[in-house]
């Protein structure tokens, strides 16, 4: 008996050392890593799960989808549709405008044509609320914080122009020898950001501008050689900046502190800033500290907020995370997700699917 104690216990001990180098090996490589700590995360958490509701095909040459309430909007480039979960007609409004264009606003849906400046303005459930004429051609609308801005390029000038709810213009900045990126309205609509290209003089650079009330410049703030193509405050005097390279953090003309990131693909911010890169998600305070990271197989393109939870979804497929943990995954061919509510549309091709979160 104690000879076979003796003959056991080194091979115990080999076998005990090839698993410890084995895992350590394992645990070098950082995407192991955080596919361990998921495993663990994900021990005694209640599975979520999505509920199909309806899906229909759709055979319209669609140009865009969305998803307010329990309605669906379907856009056809002309014709905008409002639709129950199974794809039955409510309401269709016809456009014939020269070059349609549709933006979809946190109540409300902006269809206009670029090319007269003809903005109609209309409630989730279709009706017309109001209508502008511009009378000019416009490059882009969109809306902020409940302020609408529009964008006009005209010859050697471009302009943007920020209307308050009421449909007043409550400011706007003209430019007759940059290139406007994107722009911005803090929550009052007292302050306005905008980003501007500068091809003056041998370098590129992007010039970060702040208004105030009765068009005041505020500040300036140059960053060479990056474009500047997110904006968003997170106080009355601290404003986000991500460009192709880094995201900023800026007040007035000084430069907080910055991060950088390989593959920028997209950004959110809410309580937090996420950032989308390479194959990361990684979750950011206002103060540039980074709080979790997460690693992803799947190529993922996009990210949304989804009741306080995040969502990220590519072409493939899409995944629902709460805090540092991966709640759900799904795999399928994605070509949009919208979101309202507790419901989930996806829009794959000429099929539209309804599903409800929930816990399983």
């Amino acid at each position: 008996m104690e000879s076979d104690k003796r003959d056991s216990s080194p091979k115990g001990l080999k076998i005990f050392i090839i698993i410890f180098l084995g895992l350590s090996i394992f645990l070098l490589n950082e995407k192991n890593q955080e596919r361990l700590i998921t495993f663990f995360n994900s021990i005694g958490v209640k599975e979520k799960t999505l509920e199909l509701v309806d899906s229909f095909k759709d055979k319209e040459s669609l140009v865009s989808v969305n998803l307010y309430d329990n309605n669906i909007i379907r856009w056809n480039g002309n014709k905008l549709s409002f639709l129950k979960s199974d794809g039955s007609i409510i309401l269709e409004k016809e456009f014939n405008f020269t070059d349609p264009f549709i933006y979809y606003g946190q109540k409300n849906i902006y269809v206009t044509d670029r090319s007269t400046g003809d903005i109609y303005y209309l409630d989730k459930n279709g009706q017309t609320i109001y209508r502008n004429q511009i009378n000019k051609e416009i490059f882009n609308l969109k809306e902020s914080n409940g302020y609408i801005i529009y964008h006009i390029k005209e010859a050697g000038e471009e302009s943007i122009t920020i209307l308050d709810k009421d449909n007043a213009i409550i400011g706007s900045t003209s430019y007759e020898d940059k290139n406007i990126l994107t722009y911005e309205v803090n929550k009052n609509g007292k302050k306005r950001v905008l980003s501007s290209l500068d091809f003056k003089g041998n370098v590129l650079k992007s010039q970060i501008e702040v208004y105030g009330e009765n068009n005041e410049k505020l500040s300036s703030l140059d960053i060479e050689g990056e474009i500047a193509v997110y904006l968003q405050f997170i106080s009355k005097d601290k404003i986000i900046v991500l460009t192709d390279y880094n995201i900023y953090c800026i007040k007035e003309d000084e430069v907080l502190w910055k991060k950088q990131f390989d593959l920028i693909k997209d950004i959110y911010i809410g309580e937090d800033i996420y950032i989308l890169y390479s194959n990361y998600l990684e979750v950011i305070d206002f103060d540039g500290n980074t709080k979790n990271k997460i690693g992803f197989t799947e190529d993922y393109g996009k990210i949304m907020d989804f009741n306080g939870k995040i969502l990220v979804y590519g072409e493939k497929g899409m995944s629902i995370i709460e805090g540092n943990k991966e709640i759900l995954k799904y795999t399928d061919e994605i070509k949009e997700v919208e979101i309202s509510k507790n419901n989930i549309l996806i829009w794959n091709n000429d099929e539209i699917k309804i599903y409800r979160f929930s816990n399983k």
